[in-house]
């Protein structure tokens, strides 16, 4: 019996992940909440990512990109997360008022963040609606490791002290 998206989804939902803020260099940066977000290799470091094919950030790692940030989301980061998800929209762009910096490929880093890994892209496989890139760590740093992650479990937001 084949399985719909909308089961799929909900059982995948039992899975409690961290999440991210993947970003991408350019005059205009831009970003996107992600949680589908794995390490692959210690040697060489090698993080993966999962982009749906109907995001800015896929048709940017599809043409002229080939680099991003991953940054791991604090637990006073949620407004950042629903943002970057197309949930809210916040007063103000968090890129030019949330203090930022760059590092090795220019992809900016919430300095707010938990930590950061910047990467450039090692390789990209097709997988049904998403791709699957493969990042190589040219830069990766705790930040602020004293604050506690947010979560996603069950299609909501969850913190640590709550779970």
């Amino acid at each position: 019996m084949p399985v719909d998206g909308d089961t799929f989804r909900r059982i995948m939902g039992n899975f409690a992940t961290g999440c991210t803020v993947m970003t991408l260099p350019g005059e205009e940066p831009h970003g996107m909440t992600a949680n589908a977000v794995s390490s692959v290799s210690l040697d060489p470091p090698l993080v993966l990512v999962c982009v749906d094919h109907e995001t800015e950030c896929y048709d940017r790692l599809s043409g002229d990109t080939d680099s991003y940030c991953l940054n791991v989301l604090a637990a006073d980061q949620q407004d950042l997360g629903d943002h970057f998800a197309n949930i809210v929209e916040l007063d103000d762009d968090p890129f030019e008022t949330r203090p930022t910096r760059t590092e090795a490929t220019g992809a900016p880093i919430f300095e707010e963040s938990l930590a950061y890994i910047d990467c450039t892209v090692d390789a990209a496989h097709e997988a049904g609606d998403h791709t699957i890139y493969v990042g190589h760590v040219e830069a990766t740093a705790d930040l602020n490791p004293e604050k506690d992650p947010i979560l996603f479990f069950r299609g909501q937001w969850e913190r640590m002290d709550e779970a």
